[in-house]
Parts: structure tokens; C-alpha cells; sequence
């Protein structure tokens, strides 16, 4: 008689191979990849702020300086400032390239702003890259990400996005096993950023292919970008029953969600959970019953939240 894994290769023998198929991501969730996917560059592509706070050289803080003059303000997406005088600081959002000059951030709760200045707490000591993601540090170019044969859910779908899967839809055949198309011609390797990848100062949308992958149990829901006027807000909150925010809800000087929906008048039920990632977690009622969810803005703490929900 046949052991299980002897009939499971007898089967696999054959069988003929499905047809493959082209899916957007939006799709793909519960399909199995067809073809590997590899980093398509450094990940995170440059050093990377790990905390809203301010970025500094360590250097002049182990010789003595603790209160520091602030140069600018570098928000996620902006080009990299350069420190000007070891004795300044840039303030960073979570989410920014490292300033040219810095090598250490110390979050916001960790200092006093006043007159233009930051002042480090007695107590805070720094060191060299603290509260820095490396870049590379998580995947290099090339790496392999998700072999061939996965059954796709949310995490493999964020990998993909990440990665730069571009599929294009089309008819799709009977039975047929979804699979991941790439916009490139070499199929076999993943070396190079494609030309139209975005700009290194950029990152990939990783937050809303993975939320498509997770069931919001049949209720009416809407996600977006924390959007810029309070108008819009309001519109969504009155004609969804669920809103789900991403970004803009822990402690940073740009962290303006909590504020905006309260000025809305929507209920906050509590803001924080004891978990990390994902501890700036925030969730309200509005007056017309909608629930809001406000997600932290990193891809892997928004899922937490997300599958939490």
C-alpha cells in the first residue's frame, strides 16, 4: 500500500500543468503563485527613520551637547536634508531618509522642544544608527521572497506589492491557477530596479494589497490615505459604515488623525494597544454610527492592527 507522500508524487506526475493566468493583486488573494518573487532592490532602499523624533550626530551628543538648535524638518518623502553644525538636528517623521550628516534619531517622547531648540531628557543616552532601519537590512536585491507553489494570502500579497508586481488583468481560463505577471522582460532574475520602480526617496504601496486579502465580514467599508480636508472626512463618514485610516496616528509633529477626527466630533474609544508593532492603534465611533479604525502607517504594523480587527 502507498504511504501519502508516495501517492502525493504519484499525482504530481500526472497531472497536467493548469493554465496560467494574469490577476491583479486586488485578486489574487487565495491563488497559487506561479513563478517566484525576488526583491526588486535593497529593502529598506536607504537608511531609514525608524521613529518620529530627531535625527542628530551622535558624535556631538557623547562630546557633551544636549541641547540642540533645529535646523528644518524632514518629513517621509522628502528629499534628504544635510546637517549644517554638528550641534543641530533635523526633525524626522517615521518613515524618512536618514539626513546626510546624522546618524542617530531620539524619538519625540525623549526630548523638549522650546525656542527652536530640542533639549535631550537627562536621562536619554545615544548611540550610533539607534532608532535607524539599515538599509538592507531586511532583504538585498535579488533576494528570494516567495517560491513558486504558495497559496497567496495577505502576507504574500504585501511581499508582492513590495516587490513591485505590476499583473495585468485578462481572461481568465477555467480552473486555472492564478499566478503574479511581472512587467519585465527578464522573467528569470530580478537584478536590476525596473526603470519605471519608484524613486529611491520612494516606497511601494504595501498597505492596501493586504487589507484586500483580509475579510471585513460583509459590511460596507472604505480605506484611504489620511486625506488632506476635513470635508472629505466627513463625507466618508456619513456614507460608509466602516473607515480604516493609515498613517498619521502616533506621536509625530504630522500625526494630525486623532486631532482631525475629533474636531469631526467622532468618539475615541481608545488609542494605543499594548502590542508592537502596531501600538498607536486607534478606533472611535462617529455620531453616525461608523466605526473608524486609524492604523499606524507602517505596512507590517497596519496588518497587525488589520488582522486584529
Amino acid at each position: 500500500m502507498l504511504t501519502p507522500a508516495q501517492a502525493d508524487e504519484l499525482i504530481a506526475q500526472h497531472l497536467q500543468c493548469l493554465p496560467i493566468e494574469s490577476l491583479p493583486l486586488a485578486q489574487c488573494a487565495g491563488a497559487v503563485l506561479r513563478e517566484n518573487i525576488y526583491a526588486e532592490r535593497d529593502q529598506p532602499p536607504f537608511d531609514r527613520v525608524a521613529m518620529d523624533g530627531i535625527a542628530l550626530d551622535s558624535t556631538a551628543v557623547s562630546e557633551g551637547a544636549r541641547r540642540l538648535h533645529i535646523q528644518a524638518t524632514q518629513a517621509a518623502g522628502d528629499p534628504p536634508l544635510s546637517l549644517g553644525t554638528p550641534t543641530s538636528c533635523i526633525e524626522v517623521m517615521t518613515g524618512a531618509m536618514m539626513p546626510a550628516g546624522c546618524d542617530s534619531v531620539v524619538p519625540v517622547e525623549q526630548i523638549a522642544i522650546l525656542e527652536g531648540e530640542a533639549e535631550l531628557a537627562a536621562d536619554v543616552t545615544v548611540e550610533p544608527w539607534q532608532n535607524v532601519h539599515r538599509r538592507g537590512t531586511d532583504t538585498r536585491q535579488g533576494t528570494l521572497l516567495v517560491s513558486n507553489g504558495v497559496r497567496l494570502r495577505a502576507p504574500e500579497i504585501a511581499i508582492a506589492a513590495s516587490a513591485g508586481m505590476a499583473p495585468n488583468p485578462r481572461e481568465q481560463p477555467a480552473d486555472a491557477r492564478g499566478y503574479l505577471n511581472r512587467q519585465r522582460a527578464d522573467r528569470a532574475r530580478r537584478t536590476d530596479p525596473p526603470a519605471s520602480g519608484p524613486a529611491i526617496k520612494r516606497v511601494r504601496h504595501r498597505r492596501r494589497p493586504p487589507a484586500t486579502g483580509l475579510s471585513t465580514r460583509g459590511r460596507r467599508s472604505h480605506r484611504r490615505r489620511c486625506p488632506g480636508a476635513q470635508a472629505k472626512t466627513q463625507f466618508h463618514l456619513e456614507t460608509h459604515d466602516v473607515l480604516v485610516l493609515s498613517g498619521g496616528v502616533s506621536m509625530g509633529k504630522l500625526d494630525l488623525v486623532p486631532k482631525v477626527l475629533d474636531e469631526l466630533g467622532v468618539h475615541t474609544v481608545f488609542h494605543k494597544v499594548a502590542q508592537r508593532p502596531g501600538k498607536p492603534m486607534w478606533f472611535g465611533v462617529a455620531s453616525s454610527g461608523a466605526a473608524v479604525f486609524a492604523l499606524p502607517g507602517n505596512p507590517v504594523s497596519s496588518f497587525v492592527c488589520l488582522a486584529g480587527m
